[in-house]
Order: C-alpha cells, then sequence, then structure tokens
C-alpha cells in the first residue's frame, strides 16, 4: 500500500505511480530477528510464521490518515516479540527529523548526544517514545513533500512505543520505524553525554492473543521548505485534545512568585543579590550560592520585579532592595561593557576565578560553576535588557538612574560595535573584545535586547543591528530549522534559543508592519513548537509524576543534549498570544494556555510543601521533570520525576510574563492567561 502525490492531495493506492512512502506489511521481531508478514492471497490481512494481522485505515483528509493494526498469535505456544510498523519514503529526504532527539542527525556541537541515524557500531538508533513531544514521531521531507509517522496518545498499548530511522536498502531513502513496546538501543542515553546499557521490553502472545495499536501518518507540502513538520504540529492538537484546566488564578501565581524571589534574596559577601536557587534538604533549604545576573538567576530581572510590586504595594523596602543589587551588579561591569555572568566568580575588583575553557572537552562537561567563564551573549544580553527596562521603570515612576542607563548602552553598544558578518554577536567574548566561540544562535539574545532598546529609546542604531542580526539568524539557522547553543551548559539543537528570535521578530513587525518579520515569527515558533508536548505520557502509579499530579502535555524538552522537561516555553506565552492575534490562528493561544497551565505545576505553597519528604520555600518549583530515561539517577531505567533544584528562573519568568500582559501585549489586565 502506498501513499500518493496528485497534486496537493494525498490518497491512498495500491499503485507505486507517483508514491511518495510505502506502508510495509507487518515486522515480528523474535529473539532478536525480524520476519515480514505477507499479505494473504485472497480477501484482506497478512499472515505467516504463526501470525495473521487485519489493518483498518481511516482517512483522515488532507493528507491524514489513521492505521490500526492488530497481530494475533494463530500457533499453539507463547510468542514474546517486538510488533514493529514501517513506512519506506519513495523520495530521497533532504534531512529527517525526531523531535527532540534529532534534527537532521544533531551535526552541531561537540556533544556526546545521539547523532545520526546510526550509532558507532553500526546500529541503528532507537528511542522510547517519552523522548518526543508526539509519542514516537518521526519526519521526512523535500521542499516539496514531507512524511511523518506518529503513535496514537489515545491509548496505552499503541502509546508505549518507540520510534527508529535508518536507510533503506538502497541507502538513500528511508525507513520510518515505531516498535512496540519500548526499545532503547543500542545503548539508553542516560545522563549529559553518557551512555547505559540498552532497554528491551516485549509483547507476550500466548496462543489465541492479540495486540493491538494504532498509528497516524501525515503526507503534506512544507509550509516552508524545512518545515515539514508544521501541519503535524497542527494536527496533533486536534488529535489529541489539551483536557487540563488553570491551577491557580495569575494572582496567585504572582502572590507565590514573589514570595519565592524575596526568598532568594540575600546577603554575600556584604553585597546584596538574588541566589540563583535552593536545594532542599531535610535541615531546611540550602542556598546555592550561585548569583546569576541572567539565564538561570536573572537577578536584574528579580529586582525589576520587586520594583513593580513596590509601585503596588507601596512596600519602600522593595525599592531599595531592588536599587541595592543593580548598584552591586554595576560595580562590576569592565571598561568594554561586558561583564562576568555570576557575581560570586569576582575576588577583588574586576579580577576573577575565571579559568579558559579546555577546548577538548564539551560544553556540557567543561562548564565549571566554580570557576565560571568568559562573557557569553546569553547572560550579557539579558543584563543589558532588563538594567534598560530598570532603568525605564524607574523613570517613568520619577526615579532618575542614568548609570543604570549606561550600564545597559555600554553592553549593546560593545555588541554593535562588534558585530560581525561572519557570525553576528557569537558566543562568548573575552575582555578585550575578542570572540572566542562564534557559533550557535545564542547570539539572538542580543537581537531581542535591541529591539526592547529600540523601544524605550527609539535609538535607529539599535534597530539597524536588531534587523541586520535577525536576518542573520533566520538566513544561517531558522531557514535551516535548527537553534542552538543557547542553554549555556550544553552545545547542540536547542529549544530556547528560539525564544529571543520569536520575541524580536514580533518586536520588528510591530515597530515596521513588514509581514517578512511575522513570517520570521512563525517559523520560528513552529521550530519552537516541535520541543512541546503535545500528549501526557502514561507513567505507572509507582512513577512521581503520578505521585503529585504532573502532566507532560505543554512542558518543553530543553535540547537534543539535555533531553529532560522544563518550564522554558512559559516566557513565549505572550509572544504566542501576540501571534495569534496577528495571524488569526487560535491554535498558537491555545499553544500558550497549553505551556502556561504545565508550567503552573507543583509550585509549593501553604498546603502543599513537602516533595521527596523535604519542605520546600512557599512559590519554589523544581526546574526539571524527567519523563525518560536521562536525568541523573543510579538507575538509568526510571522515568517520570522530579528534581530538587529549585531555580530562580522558573519563577521570575512567570512574573515577567505576567508583566508582559499589560505592558507589552497591552491588555487591561491578566486573566488572558485564565
Amino acid at each position: 500500500m502506498y501513499i500518493v502525490k496528485q497534486g496537493n492531495s494525498f490518497p491512498l493506492s495500491d499503485s507505486k505511480e507517483n508514491a511518495i512512502v510505502k506502508i510495509s506489511a507487518p515486522i515480528i521481531e523474535e529473539n532478536g530477528k525480524e520476519f515480514t508478514l505477507s499479505a494473504v492471497e485472497e480477501g484482506e490481512g497478512y499472515i505467516g510464521h504463526g501470525f495473521s494481522a487485519t489493518e483498518n485505515v481511516e482517512d483522515c483528509g488532507n493528507g491524514l490518515f489513521k492505521l490500526t493494526r492488530t497481530v494475533k498469535n494463530e500457533g499453539y505456544t507463547t510468542r514474546i516479540v517486538k510488533v514493529i510498523f514501517e513506512s519506506v519514503t519513495e523520495f530521497v529526504p533532504a534531512k529527517y527529523l525526531i523531535p527532540c532527539v534529532s534534527y537532521n542527525g544533531n551535526k552541531f556541537g561537540e556533544g556526546n548526544e545521539p547523532k545520526g541515524l546510526y550509532h558507532a557500531n553500526g546500529e541503528p538508533w532507537i528511542h522510547s517514545f517519552e523522548r518526543t513531544p508526539i509519542p514516537s514521531c518521526s519526519l521526512t521531507e523535500t521542499k516539496d513533500v514531507s512524511v511523518s509517522l506518529f503513535a496514537s496518545a489515545a491509548d496505552k498499548d499503541s502509546m508505549v512505543s518507540s520510534v527508529s530511522m535508518r536507510y533503506a536498502d538502497d541507502d538513500k531513502r528511508i525507513s520510518q520505524r515505531i516498535y512496540w513496546p519500548v526499545t532503547e538501543a543500542p545503548f539508553t542515553y542516560h545522563e549529559n553525554d553518557k551512555y547505559n546499557e540498552p532497554l528491551h521490553t516485549y509483547v507476550t502472545l500466548n496462543c489465541g492473543d492479540e495486540f493491538t495499536a494504532t498509528v497516524y501518518m501525515l503526507a503534506s507540502v512544507p509550509m516552508w521548505e524545512n518545515y515539514g513538520i508544521c501541519q503535524t504540529l497542527d494536527r496533533v492538537l486536534e488529535l489529541f485534545p489539551f483536557t487540563h484546566g488553570k491551577s491557580r488564578t495569575t494572582d496567585e501565581i504572582w502572590r507565590l512568585g514573589m514570595a519565592y524571589s524575596r526568598f532568594l534574596q540575600m546577603e554575600f559577601r556584604g553585597k546584596l543579590l538574588f541566589s540563583s536557587g535552593i536545594h532542599p534538604t531535610e535541615k531546611g533549604p540550602y542556598f546555592v550560592p550561585h548569583f546569576e545576573i541572567g539565564w538561570c538567576g536573572q537577578n536584574i530581572m528579580n529586582a525589576r520585579m520587586h520594583v513593580i510590586e513596590y509601585l503596588r504595594t507601596g512596600e519602600k523596602a522593595l525599592l531599595d532592595n531592588a536599587i541595592r543589587v543593580c548598584e552591586t551588579w554595576l560595580e562590576k561591569q569592565h571598561e568594554s561593557g561586558l561583564i562576568l555572568a555570576h557575581w560570586e566568580w569576582y575576588t577583588e575588583g574586576l579580577n576573577s576565578t575565571v579559568q579558559p575553557r579546555d577546548y577538548t572537552k564539551s560544553w556540557a562537561s567543561n562548564v565549571s560553576y566554580k570557576t565560571g567563564w568568559l562573557p557569553e551573549t546569553c547572560n550579557t544580553a539579558w543584563a543589558g535588557c532588563e538594567m534598560l527596562k530598570m532603568w525605564d521603570l524607574l523613570r517613568k515612576n520619577g526615579i532618575d538612574r542614568p548609570d543604570f542607563k549606561e550600564f545597559a548602552l555600554k553592553i549593546l553598544n560593545f555588541f554593535c560595535d562588534n558585530y560581525s558578518e561572519k557570525f553576528a554577536f557569537g558566543k562568548a567574548w573575552d575582555f578585550d573584545g575578542k570572540c572566542v566561540e562564534e557559533g550557535g544562535t545564542i547570539g539572538a539574545f542580543v537581537t531581542m535586547a535591541l529591539t526592547e532598546a529600540y523601544r524605550i529609546l527609539g535609538d535607529e542604531r539599535y534597530l539597524e543591528y536588531a534587523k541586520k542580526s535577525l536576518e542573520f539568524y533566520m538566513e544561517r539557522d531558522v531557514d535551516n530549522f535548527i537553534c542552538t547553543a543557547g542553554a549555556i551548559d550544553c552545545t547542540c539543537e536547542d529549544k530556547e534559543t528560539a525564544g529571543p528570535v520569536i520575541i524580536a521578530a514580533l518586536d520588528l513587525y510591530e515597530f515596521t508592519k513588514e509581514q517578512k518579520y511575522l513570517d520570521y515569527a512563525l517559523k520560528a515558533s513552529y521550530y519552537f513548537a516541535s520541543w512541546m508536548y503535545a500528549y501526557d505520557g502514561y507513567y505507572g502509579p509507582e512513577k512521581e509524576f503520578t505521585k503529585y499530579g504532573y502532566y507532560t502535555s505543554g512542558s518543553t524538552a530543553v535540547s537534543v543534549q539535555h533531553p529532560a522537561l522544563d518550564q522554558w516555553g512559559e516566557l513565549m506565552c505572550c509572544e504566542w498570544l501576540r501571534l495569534a492575534e496577528y495571524t488569526g490562528d487560535k491554535r498558537w493561544r491555545d499553544r500558550a494556555l497549553m505551556m502556561w497551565y504545565n508550567a503552573t505545576q507543583c509550585i509549593a505553597d501553604e498546603n502543599n510543601r513537602v516533595f521527596h519528604d523535604k519542605v520546600r520555600p512557599i512559590g519554589a518549583q523544581n526546574e526539571a521533570f524527567y519523563q525518560a530515561r536521562w536525568g541523573h539517577r543510579k538507575n538509568c531505567n526510571e522515568s517520570g520525576h522530579l528534581n530538587d533544584w529549585c531555580v530562580s528562573w522558573v519563577n521570575v519568568f512567570r512574573l515577567n510574563v505576567l508583566d508582559r500582559l499589560t505592558s507589552i501585549n497591552g491588555y487591561a489586565d491578566r486573566s488572558s492567561l485564565e
């Protein structure tokens, strides 16, 4: 059976003429060997090797097909097997994708995450459904056609599966496969750049027993070249309806968020700062002595939220302490405008503990939170952006701090002065103004800061470099369905680097009304959406996800190197509300609500503060939710658990979103996220 292309439609056919993909007969794996069932000579179905199989195909319209297969043990002995669904492209794919797992083979970066279709030993990679945002999803594409295959999330038997791709017998076309139940092979990727033994599970079929599973296939014309996944991302919202509602009001989230932000403010070496987070212990919270200006710690953003709370309540200490935090950072800025990400790395004056990076190791295994690293564009851009917003907020309320503005502009001017046609803003810089790491979309955080600076100051220079750099990152990265290096503790294809592209593109659309910027925002948003889970994974009663009532739909995976779930998607909620308004496509609003509701789970409050038998502070929330067999556990086959790193960013990003609803989106209140 084939799916064929007729104009822009994709019907089924028994003929290979104009075929784009072949649907293979059922495959059974037993004792490490595969065999394929044969079509019966008369009638429908398949038979062979002691099995029979029936198949039901439903045309769901516009290239989407629902295929349900039932395999039956027709023999007289118990069979312990894996069941495999396979489709094989009739075209030679230009690119392939396993969302959250493999972006055309994960060619960027020096990490040791799974790369390519095969392990170095020659065996094809097989990944559990839990690692993918659509169960066991894979996609192949050219600029003219794309084919996705994924398991149904409607029942456990269909969902609990694995995805694999490998070359067909001509080494050009690609086989897309789903295995039942779960296989992880030839090894399990279980920690940063580390592997453990494979995982094999099986279907046991006694005499006469049946196993039924459902998959979907979608054939479509890519929305843009390299964007064949877009229609799949849209259709799964219909196939797997989001059924969860809000867990808290936005006012309650603000209250809890401010409580935790206050809790993280502390004295360190005589200076007032915000800790990047705490680890709950049996003896109470352990304050991690990290004080980061952007990224995870967000010192200046926290300070700005305290000023907003002061304006709401009149509590003067909030204002005074917020200004003190900003002043603490002013004294550490280098003459060039650059600044280290962490305050604790400084010793006397501008001296620091920073050591040169060992370039023989990947960033993930080389980042030292003790000795530090040179300035990078993520933290530095956040610093400039947030300090300028702090200056603007104070100015509008009668407090003039030109030194805050000067701090921000020195950062922005450094990057404009050092812009490169080769690498734009790069990733890492030394204090002499040399770019020591050029790669990565991470520099787009500077683009985001520049659009904010233009919004506040109206300086055409910042608009010029925002436009120029956005064009660069779009052409080199986003147009190729890739964003990289924004998660500082890994260097790979990731999710969060698309965030500043989305923000900057929407800002530029608002400033200029040029359609291309809305298209840029859409592209980056579809890429970001490829990291967002569209279904609730299955976790048994023994799992922590079940114990704490956590669901996966609306969560977002971090990167191919760090395949855990986190709340970073919350930062895009206002942006996707903007996108829904400008495009008229309500699915972006639906996605925004999915991410918001997901990100507000498991926040400690007065009624529920105990996680892992440890008391968390009010408003605290852990950073990572380990949905798959990855995440710093002694038993690598554990999944569905929470960590205990109650980091600052997950909290202050929510406060920032609640502020943006009125300050950027222009809503009268916060009800759009309720």
